[in-house]
């Protein structure tokens, strides 16, 4: 699909809603603060469905449906498909769509259809603000989600939804809060909270993945895209800002891998798995990961020595470089193969006590001479001078 439109026509209900929310919620909530005063019921219900709009993108929209990193049950799907279409992001389908077409074409102006290299704005909302992509949803690689009743409930009932979870239910929350406690000058407090300003934050919030998580952070995994990590953006997006892990391994299920990283949808996931509400959380092996960070910082030493020597007419001395980074590739590919090989090795019953201890002493030997490999990269990358790096 081509997305290079110069004449696409405006799309004006996009536009409408995307610029007078921020106007309204500007207005509004000052104004009701002041002459009405929130309760702390207001604030609960603004916080409750800032969350579960919220994961109802990352977890569902995103995770499950997008990239299938787990396996949820029933209720889950439903409560996911509702809280999505609250959050006011299209339908499952037209979401995941994209998105999938996003992950297959990142950065390809022509393709991605929320490229960054297109720019911070049109990554962040203006991608939405034309019928870039024609006037018809391309869902053909969603097929597989097209044999979801959810997924065609939600979106056969995608305005209803969002009309009902965004003023029916606040109103009706606020409404029933006044009655039973006599509490509040107004029934509309959740409306303005809970409806108006968590729409605006959470657009902007889930917008920031698509802009900011392309421009600024760091790349400890891959630098293949414009992909980010970026700890402060996790603090607003659920657990999304690690988004350099997510675009080198979008199938598992965690964003943020550390036990240290903000990540409240993993956690979600977690929680549901222990109740059997999820099932099949997905998890790239430890050592693939480790692999990818040690690629992606020797790629990076690498760049700078040939900087800081200016190497690029040292044909023979960037070839030794080479010789030694292949040789620790070749090194690590085998180590990680064989440890894959003595999990199962040491599944089979069959295996004598023997057998297993003996390819055990293998694999530290090729974990050995994996490290050794390392050692020896980083002396040749290290190296303060071109003398220095031909002694090496």
């Amino acid at each position: 699909m081509n997305l290079d439109i110069p004449d696409a026509k405006q799309d004006w209900l996009n536009t409408s809603v995307l610029f007078s929310t921020p106007l309204l919620a500007v207005i509004f909530v000052p104004y009701y603060w002041i002459n009405f005063g929130f309760t702390s019921f207001d604030w609960i219900c603004f916080f409750v469905f800032m969350y579960t709009t919220g994961t109802g993108i990352t977890a569902g929209y995103h995770r499950l449906w997008s990239h299938k990193a787990y396996n949820a049950s029933t209720p889950v799907k439903l409560w996911l498909a509702y809280w999505g279409a609250c959050a006011t992001q299209n339908s499952i389908l037209k979401w995941s769509a994209d998105h999938r077409r996003h992950h297959k074409n990142v950065d390809d102006n022509e393709k991605d259809p929320y490229s960054a290299k297109r720019g911070f704005w049109y990554s962040h909302m203006g991608w939405v603000l034309k019928h870039y992509q024609g006037s018809t949803a391309d869902l053909s690689n969603v097929n597989d989600l097209k044999k979801d009743p959810i997924v065609n409930f939600q979106a056969k009932f995608y305005v209803p939804l969002v009309i009902f979870s965004n003023i029916v239910v606040p109103i009706f929350l606020g409404w029933a809060y006044k009655s039973y406690t006599g509490h509040g000058n107004s029934i509309y407090g959740v409306l303005v909270l809970a409806g108006l300003l968590r729409f605006v934050l959470n657009h902007h919030f889930t917008f920031l993945i698509n802009s900011a998580c392309h421009f600024f952070g760091s790349q400890p995994y891959a630098s293949k895209d414009t992909s980010r990590d970026n700890w402060f953006l996790a603090l607003f997006t659920y657990g999304e800002g690690y988004h350099n892990f997510h675009h080198t391994f979008q199938a598992d299920y965690r964003n943020g891998i550390k036990w240290y990283h903000f990540d409240p949808t993993k956690w979600t996931i977690k929680l549901w798995s222990w109740f059997g509400l999820a099932s099949n959380l997905k998890m790239i092996p430890e050592k693939q990961i480790m692999k990818a960070v040690t690629l992606q910082s020797m790629t990076k030493k690498k760049e700078k020595l040939y900087q800081r020597l200016n190497l690029a007419d040292e044909n023979t001395l960037c070839q030794k470089v080479e010789n030694c980074f292949n040789e620790l590739t070749h090194s690590m590919n085998e180590w990680i193969e064989e440890s894959h090989k003595y999990f199962r090795f040491c599944k089979d019953d069959s295996k004598s006590h023997e057998e297993k201890q003996s390819y055990a002493e293998k694999l530290e030997d090729l974990k050995k001479a994996f490290e050794a490999k390392k050692a020896q990269l980083l002396e040749v990358l290290n190296a303060p001078s071109i003398n220095a790096l031909e002694a090496v």
